[in-house]
């Protein structure tokens, strides 16, 4: 029997395809990004429904992803946004893979490239004023150009002459280009031959203006055990809690080491048959306590939610990250390889 497992909707996943799609021209492609396990969902899980939708461009961070991903995706495009490093050369061939190109060294033989340029985010990329000159005196396979918003949830003006610089440096190239994410779907004039998504697939709306996507994860767990406290007892470590009166509590098989921060210790709810109940003490590596007292007929190995799918209530990833004082990114890739994902 399962502890703990995610569960990711192909319905959901499907219906926030085709809505995004919506919004986007016949003619821009779709390049879903799935690094850090397709943002903690589960790669597998997520690449298949992604082709079953008819997306075939991929992005991921590393070779090692690039690599489990093509097990899913026999064909189609991967780039691999960390690029070709020294000695992987034959790995990038072997399986197809395009790596990013961020800087003037020499892309190595027969791998192909896409160019990086840093219109601003000042991390990876060619600036964007010396961008054209290197691109036209590449001999590689170059196979298209992009560059990465770096505030377009928040403000519009850096973005827009982020899109400028853009287009500037790639005036007059004869490739494919994608600049806009997620939250860059608030311009049309970003999308390009393509757009890259990542938060979106997944169920978040970046901003106010794009809030036409549901949640696509769920994550469970079953009580371990309930046991009678009396009045008075110290919950966990260090006794944060203290029984108010005489208690029935549960303890869950989850804890930090799965993902389950422990910032949220004292402060969370979970939801066993359709009823919140908090989060008693401190969250341990490996379990939690919940007060399970206004629920007296429960029984071990009742299913309870953790993390759930509906963007309004309490326990989804967005109040969490608010909770946390982070972002749902950190949320979701923060679930633990502990935690079995499951598609439904």
């Amino acid at each position: 029997m399962k502890r703990s497992w995610v569960e990711v909707s192909r319905s959901r996943l499907q219906e926030n395809v085709a809505a995004i799609r919506t919004h986007l021209s016949p003619s821009t492609r779709i390049i879903a990004v799935v690094k850090a396990n397709a943002y903690g969902h589960g790669i597998q899980h997520v690449s298949k429904g992604l082709t079953d939708c008819g997306i075939h461009d991929f992005t991921v961070a590393t070779l090692e992803e690039g690599v489990e991903l093509r097990k899913y995706v026999p064909e189609g495009k991967i780039l691999v946004l960390h690029g070709c490093l020294k000695g992987e050369e034959q790995a990038f061939r072997e399986h197809d893979l395009t790596a990013a190109l961020f800087d003037d060294r020499t892309p190595p033989d027969d791998v192909k490239v896409e160019v990086k340029i840093d219109t601003g985010m000042t991390r990876l990329g060619v600036p964007w004023q010396e961008a054209k000159a290197l691109v036209t005196g590449l001999t590689a396979q170059i196979t298209g150009l992009f560059s990465h918003f770096a505030s377009s949830d928040q403000d519009p003006d850096f973005t827009q002459l982020q899109l400028k610089r853009f287009q500037e440096a790639t005036s007059d190239l004869p490739y494919p280009r994608h600049i806009s994410n997620s939250a860059g779907l608030q311009f049309p004039e970003a999308q390009l031959d393509a757009v890259r998504l990542g938060l979106m697939l997944y169920g978040i709306s970046p901003c106010p203006a794009l809030d036409f996507v549901r949640p696509i994860l769920q994550w469970k767990t079953r009580t371990l055990t309930i046991r009678q406290v009396p009045k008075g007892e110290p919950i966990g470590y260090y006794g944060t809690f203290v029984t108010q009166r005489d208690s029935l509590i549960g303890v869950l098989p989850v804890g930090y080491a799965d993902g389950y921060n422990r910032l949220l210790s004292n402060r969370s709810q979970v939801k066993i048959r359709g009823e919140f109940v908090p989060v008693l003490g401190q969250i341990s590596m490996d379990l939690i306590s919940v007060d399970l007292t206004d629920l007296p007929d429960l029984t071990a190995g009742e299913e309870v939610l953790l993390l759930e799918d509906e963007a309004d209530s309490p326990i989804s990833a967005s109040a969490w990250a608010k909770a946390l004082g982070t972002s749902p990114y950190e949320v979701f890739t923060s679930i633990g390889s502990r935690v079995e994902r499951v598609a439904v």
